[in-house]
């Protein structure tokens, strides 16, 4: 019975102190105030290291986020090897909810430089973690990692808190970025129209303006100047970089090109 209670009090501690960090990164003024205590709960919580960054700086949207305390020794020899894309990254944009490393490979296909990739982290002390993706519709990609330098030492009871952690953490990082930034963010284009958004999608799809136009009942020309009336709105030379921006921005859907 006392193991149970002990058990279930550990539990109430866990729960009490994700709500304290989700309370104070709300109120938390600079990036290393953050770092700071994201440090403490990750180690509070089992992990050796933690990482919270954006993925890519597509179009300068917001402000890069870097906050870790990864061995600098370890991003020093990766630039060395040539490896800087991160297979962690990758199957983070492939996954809804929390995920431990060894799980990447249900997740993404590894390859040679994937697997020299995470030879390297063991090396500097990442053996084994948990990774917390945080995409946001209309904003660079993010995560926050949390680390171990032994398979064996992953705290996967604590991973339910991580995500909260990390979910909170991001949202602190984004919310300081923001207010760092000058002039701030970049305002969402305005919403496309039915009909241009109808091109929009046929478009991704491969569909030249005459197929187009036979799909929708219009002349090609109406087709072209729906296609170019979206182009001018999302600021964007061709084609290509309005599909690309109009699916990072939500305005249409994997689902739909794909369908």
């Amino acid at each position: 019975m006392q193991t149970v209670l002990s058990d279930v009090d550990r539990g109430k501690a866990i729960y009490r102190a994700v709500q304290d960090f989700a309370a104070a990164a709300h109120k938390l003024a600079t990036m290393q105030e953050l770092s700071d205590a994201v440090a403490d709960i990750s180690a509070w919580l089992g992990f050796d290291r933690f990482a919270i960054v954006n993925h890519v700086d597509f179009g300068k949207i917001v402000p890069g986020i870097r906050l870790t305390n990864y061995p600098v020794e370890f991003i020093g020899r990766l630039r060395e090897l040539g490896l800087t894309r991160d297979p962690v990254l990758r199957a983070s944009e492939r996954a809804g909810i929390g995920f431990s490393w060894d799980q990447i490979p249900s997740l993404i296909p590894l390859r040679d430089g994937d697997h020299a990739y995470m030879r390297e982290a063991a090396r500097h002390g990442l053996v084994n973690g948990f990774t917390v993706p945080n995409n946001v519709p209309g904003e660079i990609l993010g995560s926050c990692h949390f680390a171990v330098g032994s398979s064996d030492a992953l705290p996967r009871q604590h991973f339910a808190a991580a995500q909260s952690v990390g979910a909170f953490g991001f949202e602190a990082a984004r919310r300081l970025a923001g207010e760092i930034a000058a002039p701030g963010p970049a305002p969402d284009p305005a919403p496309l129209s039915q009909r241009q958004r109808d091109c929009l999608v046929q478009v991704a799809r491969g569909k030249s303006d005459g197929v187009i136009a036979e799909i929708l009942g219009l002349r090609p020309r109406t087709v072209n100047e729906y296609v170019e009336a979206a182009k001018r709105r999302y600021v964007v030379a061709t084609r290509q970089q309005l599909v690309v921006r109009a699916l990072f921005c939500s305005e249409i859907s994997f689902s739909e090109v794909l369908h």
